[in-house]
């Protein structure tokens, strides 16, 4: 390696592979500004804390890695630490060197002088690849069936031998997910994997079952929302022979030969992920709710006659769009040729068009009509105002990977103590109609087509109100016009379990818990129950059927479905009595 200085000694010192050198730098220093004037370079992401580009020129391509200190912890820290890029590039070369596959650094500059500051980081790209999160949610899908079960099987086989040799070599990631690893998938099929952002990793002895577990825990975050039980245990079978293979951990050589250990560490596993899940989903719940790379507040004080404004925003949508959306919150609504979705005494929503990341996008738009009684007034200062409660719902819903539109503002208007209306944007689903049209439009279909439909959206409906129960989620408000349905020919994203094409909405009813009572589920499942009490194009044998996949009878037997039938039933009665009385309908 060669040592390389900048001519402002007191700016940055760059050290460098020595071929690479002239390529790189010049005597002003890096040639970042050239190579973004002639196009040669693009920003692949940005953020407070860091940006990356990928440089492509002659002969060469590589990431740029631009590390800043964004605020006085980060200033701190670096007072007692080398900077990233040096934490990275160092243990970049211990993970090679231990055989580990990984990026290839080209070179670092460093802040010259005793003060922390901004660092940067030059790695060879390695061509062809993506994360394999990327790869798994958005490529993977577009392959024909039989070309995607034979690539899951292999990945699942693959990252199985890529983490136990990491684990053998000693190697812990403290940030252990899919999108830390790049897949390439080679010539037949073989996909080749690669360890990624390096900074957050440890190096020591070879890891022991505890710590291997505590690692494959934070690997199993995001596969066991996302992959399905088969390709889990294909991955934990080839993870335990390949570390017996290598006989560094005595313990886990006998794995793979007595199978009832090797069921109960599996068992195991799943159990401590699932337990980890549920502290990292309450700890994110708030994210959106402070100043981040992802969100940011909105504060606008009362002056002038215009009311104060506050709330979120997701960072990708256009700011100058939302201040003009800002200046005037209800003029949407009083367009010429406007359609309103929806306007009642509470609530009036339209659909319109914002940019987000550059890109024009239809959204959701949203009022929630603000005081109208004195009662309100009290009630608004003891409860959380239904725009910000979508808000949080929404990205907590999304967080553990249930289907529901992606928030990108909510505020409210105010003046003195009190609130005028709330807003809220979301990501309009194309193509969706709400579940009570679905049913009414299966009926137009010939009898054994619409049969064949209605029980495998029947199927799809129970696994998606299964899996929010399960995952400490409840919907008070679960009736039909509040669960969309995307019709087939539309282009949506493939969820970790088979959904189907529904989403929630209007998710102000929506709480998540730490522990949730079979009468929360009754109460749940009896509010979807009663959109269709006495509907003509739903038997007995339909609702037994939605009851059966709910509670996955066969798998863990009957579940006593008789009294879950009872309870049901009996608090739809008990919700079709009152709406009776106040003349409010079902649905």
């Amino acid at each position: 390696m060669l040592l390389a200085t900048d001519k402002r000694e007191s700016i940055f010192q760059w050290q460098v592979t020595p071929a690479y050198r002239d390529l790189l730098l010049s005597p002003e220093g890096l040639r970042l500004d050239g190579w973004l004037s002639s196009g040669a370079a693009q920003k692949v992401k940005h953020g407070p804390h860091r940006t990356v580009y990928r440089v492509d020129l002659p002969g060469l391509s590589f990431y740029l890695k631009h590390n800043r200190l964004p605020n006085t912890r980060a200033w701190l820290r670096g007072l007692l630490r080398p900077s990233k890029a040096r934490l990275e590039y160092d243990r970049a070369m211990d993970v090679a060197a231990r055989g580990v596959p990984t990026i290839t650094p080209l070179g670092i500059g460093e802040t010259h002088g005793w003060k922390p500051g901004e660092s940067w980081l030059i790695t060879l790209a390695l061509e062809d690849c993506e994360p394999l999160s990327s790869f798994l949610e958005s490529t993977l899908p577009g392959f024909p069936l039989a070309r995607q079960t034979r690539l899951r099987q292999r990945i699942a086989t693959a990252l199985a031998t890529l983490i136990a040799r990491m684990h053998d070599a000693g190697i812990w990631h403290n940030d252990l997910h899919a999108g830390n690893l790049l897949i390439c998938v080679e010539k037949d099929d073989l996909p080749a994997l690669f360890l990624v952002d390096l900074h957050a990793v440890r190096i020591g002895r070879p890891l022991g079952w505890r710590a291997s577990r505590a690692n494959l825990v934070l690997l199993n975050h995001w596969f066991s929302m996302r992959a399905n039980r088969a390709d889990r245990l294909r991955f934990w079978k080839g993870y335990c022979r390949a570390r017996a293979d290598s006989g560094t951990v005595p313990f886990l050589a006998v794995l793979g030969l007595n199978r009832r250990d090797d069921h109960r560490l599996a068992k195991e596993l799943e159990r401590l992920t699932w337990k980890s899940n549920l502290r990292f989903w309450r700890n994110r719940d708030r994210r959106c709710l402070v100043n981040n790379r992802y969100y940011q507040k909105l504060i606008r004080k009362e002056s002038d006659g215009l009311p104060g404004i506050d709330g979120m925003i997701a960072t990708d949508l256009d700011r100058q769009a939302m201040q003009a959306l800002l200046t005037s919150p209800q003029e949407p609504f009083r367009q010429a040729g406007t359609v309103l979705l929806k306007d009642s005494r509470s609530s009036t929503v339209t659909a319109m068009a914002l940019p987000v990341n550059d890109i024009l996008c239809p959204v959701i738009y949203k009022r929630f009509i603000g005081t109208r009684h004195w009662r309100d007034w009290l009630a608004d200062l003891l409860r959380r105002l239904p725009a910000l409660s979508s808000w949080i719902n929404g990205h907590g819903l999304r967080e553990r990977c249930l289907p529901s539109p992606r928030p990108l503002a909510a505020f409210r208007s105010y003046e003195g103590l009190s609130n005028l209306d709330g807003y809220l944007l979301t990501v309009k689903i194309p193509d969706a109609v709400d579940l009570h049209r679905f049913v009414a439009g299966l009926g137009r279909l010939p009898p054994l087509e619409c049969r064949a439909a209605l029980r495998h959206s029947i199927d799809q409906l129970a696994r998606l109100v299964r899996e929010m129960h399960r995952r400490r989620a409840s919907h008070r408000d679960l009736k039909a016009v509040n669960i969309l349905v995307q019709r087939p020919k539309a282009d949506f994203p493939k969820l970790n379990v088979d959904f189907g094409p529904f989403w929630l909405i209007d998710l102000v009813g929506v709480r998540f818990h730490r522990w949730l009572s079979n009468g929360r589920k009754v109460k749940n499942l009896a509010r979807l129950h009663a959109s269709f009490h006495a509907h003509p194009g739903l038997t007995r044998s339909d609702k037994l059927r939605f009851l059966r996949v709910y509670l996955q009878w066969g798998l863990f037997g009957r579940s006593e479905w008789k009294i879950w039938w009872r309870e049901i039933e009996k608090a739809t009665l008990a919700k079709v009595a009152r709406n009776q009385r106040s003349g409010r309908p079902l649905a």
